[in-house]
């Protein structure tokens, strides 16, 4: 992770929960397809995308939510984010035949370049994806900004270079910038091909994109975001996790969710709180 930005866990899951978890997905795929899940603009899939996301996986089934409770995992995220982290997103991507190459970006596009004092700066808060900084694939020769997320991939099937295997530009997360959006990419990359079970993880700042699926298959992915306490989640966990899952939560996973405290932030108003609160637990408009 620390030379080239990227790590690959092998054997992560064994057989029996991978054909449950794969079991899951195409149930739940089938039924959101039914629902008008394929119905989604361009904007959001890309031109000529034929893939399926499927979100906030921790409503959709129990094996899902096992699935945030790995040891080695959990090792990796320290390593880069510290002992506190939140869980960003949990989700999982069909990648299906003939699904073209996505554009190569990094998970924390939205982090502002470190600027000499008194230099030009980007405010934090015009920052989109097509206006962060691109650059050359080099190291950087002056301070960067440090990793604030980390990707986890579950390779519910074989991820192969045909099928579609998220590529990795290795070394990448030392440059400081952003890719260059162009397809086909203007750079070399990897293909992190592996056997189903198979996690791959990478940081914040790497470089990476979906591959074109030229196969005759289904690409089984499931992507899990993790951030660093300070940071918004993809996901807004708080507001949309289902009540039972919650009520059934462990503390461990409430954690995850964005429900504890981290040095006074994510409060509800109680001074020295340890946990959020649902605003009708808390005190309101007083009469004197």
């Amino acid at each position: 992770m620390d030379a080239w930005g990227y790590c690959l866990l092998a054997e992560a899951l064994p057989a029996d929960r991978l054909a449950q978890i794969r079991l899951r997905l195409e149930e739940q795929a089938e039924a959101e397809v039914r629902r008008g899940a394929l119905e989604i603009p361009d904007k959001v899939n890309g031109p000529g995308s034929t893939n399926q996301w499927l979100l906030m996986l921790i409503n959709k089934g129990r094996v899902f939510q096992d699935v945030l409770d790995h040891p080695v995992v959990d090792q990796v995220l320290e390593h880069v984010l510290g002992p506190d982290y939140l869980l960003s997103e949990s989700s999982a991507h069909l990648t299906r035949p003939g699904n073209p190459a996505m554009a190569l970006h990094t998970d924390q596009w939205w982090m502002p370049p470190p600027v000499m004092p008194g230099a030009p700066r980007v405010a934090a808060g015009r920052i989109t994806r097509e206006s962060a900084v691109q650059g050359p694939l080099r190291r950087a020769d002056h301070p960067i900004a440090a990793p604030m997320v980390v990707q986890t991939m579950l390779m519910v099937n074989d991820f192969t270079e045909a099928n579609g295997a998220t590529r990795l530009v290795p070394g990448s997360h030392m440059t400081g910038v952003q890719p260059d959006q162009s397809v086909p990419h203007v750079v070399p990359s990897i293909a992190a091909e592996g056997p189903a079970g198979t996690i791959a993880m990478w940081e914040g700042r790497t470089w990476h994109s979906a591959g074109p699926n030229t196969s005759n298959e289904i690409r089984y992915g499931m992507p899990t975001l993790y951030a660093a306490p300070q940071m918004r989640t993809l996901m807004n966990f708080t507001l949309g996790t289902r009540p039972e899952v919650l009520a059934d939560a462990s503390p461990r996973m409430r954690r995850l969710l964005g429900f504890k405290v981290w040095s006074g932030y994510g409060s509800t108003g109680e001074m020295g709180g340890e946990w959020a609160r649902p605003g009708a637990e808390l005190i309101g408009e007083l009469e004197p």
